[in-house]
């Protein structure tokens, strides 16, 4: 429960804010509570690289005397997802993905079907084979499919005109685990799709979550 003075919980940091000369006001994604939006040590007092954006691990939180607010006062940092920033592309569609779980996911509702998505989705922006967009297209579709939302995928896709080896691959990467999907990129692909097939699918998938 949020009454808890102590919290420890896994999760990712979704975003950071610097407030004043130290401290920053930091939105964790957390296993159990959900979005919650705490303070944290900056500069010499803080956790250097641990408190950067996309950052997965323990968190152990405290509730501040006379409020109802938390500080991170430890970090067990166990993935840095490091590879995802070596791209712009990747780092985009990563605050993208943070930009709009903060933006449709209410503050303190846990949701750890959601999480476990956005974590296995960054590990894929981690794989240079794999495009950026099919990760996209894939986090946002699972994430439809969580909540509900998510129409049949094949008829949906005729409608749309997507072709008939477009919706195969889409199929497979929706299917696939992750390792599947980057063992599916490791090679050239037989089938014939448009260049921005990912992208366009990708906008369509998000128009459920804008309507809903």
């Amino acid at each position: 429960m949020l009454g808890d003075n102590y919290i420890t919980a896994t999760g990712v940091i979704l975003s950071r804010e610097q407030m004043g000369e130290n401290s920053l006001w930091v939105r964790l994604f957390l296993r159990g509570y959900g979005i919650m939006n705490v303070t944290a040590p900056y500069g010499k007092r803080g956790f250097g690289g641990d408190n950067e954006p996309f950052v997965w691990g323990v968190f152990d939180l405290q509730k501040k005397k006379k409020s109802r607010n938390y500080f991170i006062y430890d970090v067990d940092v166990n993935d840095d997802m490091l590879q995802l920033r070596h791209s712009r592309g990747t780092i985009t569609t990563a605050l993208k993905w943070s930009r709009t779980v903060i933006k449709y996911l209410t503050a303190e509702q846990p949701d750890d079907e959601l999480l476990v998505n956005l974590y296995w989705c960054m590990k894929l922006l981690c794989i240079p084979a794999v495009p950026a967009d099919a990760s996209d297209w894939r986090f946002f579709w699972h994430w439809l499919e969580c909540w509900g939302l998510a129409p049949d995928l094949i008829s949906f896709h005729e409608a749309m005109n997507f072709t008939h080896d477009e919706i195969i691959l889409l199929t497979q990467i929706a299917d696939l685990t992750t390792q599947g999907i980057i063992k599916l990129f490791s090679v050239p692909l037989s089938l014939n799709i448009r260049k921005n097939m990912f992208k366009a699918a990708s906008k369509l998938a998000m128009k459920f979550l804008n309507e809903k």
